[in-house]
Parts: C-alpha cells; structure tokens; sequence
C-alpha cells in the first residue's frame, strides 16, 4: 500500500506534465502540487477522518481529492446535483469531519455542519493557505480509502466503505490489461460519486495523464464534440453515453484521438459496439463489469468485430472473464455471486448482511444481478427482479428489451412487468422513438419474439431520462408509466 501511494506522490512532486485540460484553461501536476499542499494546511491535522468534498468539477476539486488521499484521510464525494435532505443524510451516516466545498450551503446543511462542528473548507480561500508537504503515510490494506453511496436503483441508497486492499487490486489489473500510456488524455462525463471515477483518477495520475471534464451543458449533450476538441485518448462512460451519439448523428464517422474505450455500468448492447467500430474508427473497446460493493469492477472483455455476430443471439456483449484475483459463482439461481480481496468489508451501519455470504473460506456479494455462462464467458442478463414468470414462461426482460430495438425505428426500450392485477400480470415497455404511432410495433415484435414474450401495452418516449451518473434512470420511468 505504501509503495503505490509514494508513487502517486512522487508523481505530483516531480511531473511537469499536463493535470487538467478544459479547452483553454490548463494545470499541470506542478500546479495541482502547490494547491494540494495548501489544503494539506488543515487535513494535516486529521487522520483517516472522513472528508466530504461537495464541489462543483474543476481543477481545485480534482486537488481536493487527491490532497485528502495524500493526507491519509478518507474521501467521500457528494454531488451538487442532489437534494439537500439526500445530503444531509451522507453526512450523517459518513459522520463527516471535514467539508471541502465551492458551494453556497443550503441554510439546512449549514445548520447540521455547524452542530456536529464539521471543519469547513472553503476552496476560494485556499489560495491563502500557507502550503505544508504531505508526509508519507503507512497506508494499511483495512484502512478505508473512500465512502461512496449506492445509486439507490434496487431501494435505499447505502453507504459503502472501501479499504485500499479493496481497490488497489482493480487499478493495478486495469493498468495491466489496458494499452494506457503516459500523458494520456482521460474523460470526465459522470459524477464523482459514480465509482467509475475511482478508474480514471487513479490510473489518470499513475500514467501522469490530464483528466478532461464536461462542465458546460454543450460538453453534456454532446459528448463526442468535447471529447474531440480537448483531445481525449481515454473514454470512459456507460453505454448510454454512445447510444446517444448514435441517436444524433446515426450515418456519420468521425476520426477521434481516442486510442481506448472504456464502457461499464450497463448492458452494452451490440448495435453499439458496432458504431464503436464503424463511425468511431476505434481498435480498443472494452466492456467491464462491476458494483460499487466490489471494488468498481471484477469482469472485463476485450471486444472484437466478431463479437457482432458471435453474440447476435444474445443482443449483447458480455462482461466477460473474472480479472485475476477475482472468483465467482453462479447459484441455482442464476445470480452472480462474487468473491475475493475487493469485497467491501460491509455497508454503514451493517445493513443487508444477508447479501455478504462466505462459500469455501472466501467471502463473496450476493450482487442481484442474473448470470449466463456462454462459451467461455459470461453474460449479465439483468437484475434478479427483471426476470419474471408470466403464464407459467420464465422470461428474461433484457432479451424483451434486446427483441425490441432489432426494430429500426427504435433506438432504446426498456421493460417492467405490471403486477396490479397478480392474476393478469403482464409485461409494459416503453420505447425510446421518434416514430408517431407504436400500433405496428407488436406485430413487428413477433418476427424476433414468441408470442409469450410480447409485451402487452408498449408506451413511447421521444428521449429517454438519466440518472445523475448517466444510466437510464428506470425507476423513474416505470414509475410513470405504471405507477409504481
């Protein structure tokens, strides 16, 4: 652990290459040195204590994050975006010492900070700040490194602690399995508090590359032209992300700096690693795999052209293989359950015990996700919830969903099954679609499903909404079109 937390600092100590790149606004590692040592003023005097950084994202947040890891305290990211009474409650449950910040305080947190005696960092007066040298820390495997909280899709968010024998694992197989070089350029497109970020940070400052954000509403919606203009080598996003840029420019091809592609979070669909290959010219596209409860990610695959057909069946690509280091199980049931060093040591608070089991000595999560072994790989096929029985049929959502878009004039679906009636229960999609009418789509649906499978009402959205770390946020759709 001291070894890879020297090198970080090593790194910001002696790098002059770029940190952080944004059109024309540019920081290098020498920058980004001198303003963590100022927050090093006051995280000096606390250790492995809990510090909140509830920022906006810019180059004095990225400092903050790694200031709070070089100063042996555990981070915790918490998005400006969320609702104040969802604040408020990480707060509680990390029992936050510190909050670096760049906000104005909504008068509520302000209140719990002030009562619980929380330090306050305000980011526009760090430059005042008198610098202090980061002493090198004897980082232990147990200690927890970050706090982040789950994304609430399967019911109430919960806090999750990782050590640094959790995580550590996971960059140093991504650094191994991935061409990155030095001086690489990696995107920014989700939130902090998506544990994605854990990936590009990390293997961001190791290869002393820049990390490039979407901070403007122009960058959000258009991705691709960002990417493009801040020179982007490493992409890393959640599907979603290309399907978009599919949707919007569906004919055209781009010549791109992007020397890899990085997607996880989502079902990765094969229509999509079709456009990563013939309008975004790439070579290196890799789908991983994994859950904020197990140190970010535990399956990858290297994709390839034959994929496309290889997996027609299955619409989608799969997660792949374990990365070394990582075991897995597939119950009777069909659920994934994993196992080895990268397991969290347990949620705040212990709740849902019952999802950490222990199967030959090993520790495993019970991850809720449905798994398929297909050849010599394997297949997510959706959350244990999304499969359902209706009139005595064992159906898969995600092969709905997969029927669904070999329709042209579909470009995403997503399906939920309509239980108000126990006695007729039924599946209910909705299609994201330009198209006018969806009268024509059942009888369309049937060349690629059986009857048992088609679903018995189907809505239409012209756009599909997000989630704040830019998944299709389900949960809110469903509760649109059933009520619950």
């Amino acid at each position: 652990m001291k070894k890879f937390y020297e090198n970080i600092l090593n790194i910001f100590k002696t790098s002059n290459a770029c940190f952080f790149t944004y059109y024309d606004e540019k920081h290098s590692y020498a920058d980004a040195f001198l303003l963590m040592q100022k927050m090093n003023a006051v995280l000096c005097n606390h250790k492995n204590s809990n510090v909140v950084l509830y920022t906006k994202k810019s180059f004095e947040a990225y400092c903050a994050i790694f200031a709070t890891i070089l100063s042996g305290n555990t981070w915790c990211p918490v998005s400006e975006s969320q609702p104040v009474n969802r604040v408020l409650d990480i707060l509680a449950g990390v029992e936050v010492d510190v909050l670096i910040t760049d906000l104005d305080l909504p008068k509520g947190i302000l209140a719990f900070l002030d009562e619980q005696k929380v330090v306050i960092i305000h980011i526009n007066e760090i430059a005042d700040y008198s610098p202090v040298p980061f002493e090198p820390e004897a980082f232990m495997a147990a200690d927890i490194a970050y706090i982040m909280f789950t994304s609430g899709s399967t019911g109430t968010p919960k806090g999750v602690p990782m050590t640094h024998g959790n995580f550590i694992p996971f960059i140093e197989n991504a650094l191994e399995i991935l061409p990155i070089e030095k001086h690489e350029v990696f995107s920014d497109y989700h939130d902090f508090a998506f544990d994605l970020s854990v990936f590009y940070l990390y293997c961001g400052v190791l290869t002393q590359s820049a990390f490039s954000p979407a901070l403007s509403i122009k960058d959000k919606m258009f991705l691709l032209s960002h990417a493009i203009q801040n020179s982007v080598t490493v992409w890393s996003s959640v599907p979603s992300s290309i399907a978009r840029i599919k949707q919007l420019r569906p004919s055209d091809s781009f010549e791109t700096q992007i020397k890899i592609m990085f997607l996880c979070g989502e079902p990765f669909r094969l229509d999509i690693l079709e456009y990563c290959y013939n309008h975004l010219n790439l070579e290196n596209v890799y789908n991983f795999y994994g859950l904020t409860e197990t140190g970010v990610e535990n399956f990858y695959h290297f994709c390839s052209k034959e994929d496309i057909k290889r997996f027609e069946n299955q619409g989608f690509v799969p997660i792949g293989k374990a990365l070394p280091g990582n075991d897995f199980l597939i119950s009777e049931d069909n659920e994934l359950l994993i196992g080895g060093p990268q397991i969290t040591p347990g949620y705040i608070g212990g709740v849902d015990k019952h999802r950490f089991v222990s199967i030959d000595d090993r520790d495993s999560f019970c991850s809720g996700d449905i798994a398929l072994l297909f050849e010599d790989v394997v297949f997510c096929k959706g959350r244990m919830d999304s499969q359902v029985k209706i009139n005595g049929y064992r159906i898969e959502l995600l092969d709905v969903e997969a029927g669904l878009r070999k329709i042209s004039s579909i470009s995403e679906a997503v399906c939920f099954v309509d239980d108000s009636n126990p006695e007729q229960a039924s599946i209910v999609a909705v299609v994201e679609t330009e198209q006018a009418e969806v009268l024509g789509l059942k009888k369309e649906l049937k060349q690629y499903l059986p009857a048992y499978m088609i679903p018995g009402k189907i809505f239409k959205l012209k756009e599909f909404s997000k989630n704040k770390s830019g998944k299709i946020d389900r949960a809110s759709i469903k509760k649109e079109f059933i009520g619950c």
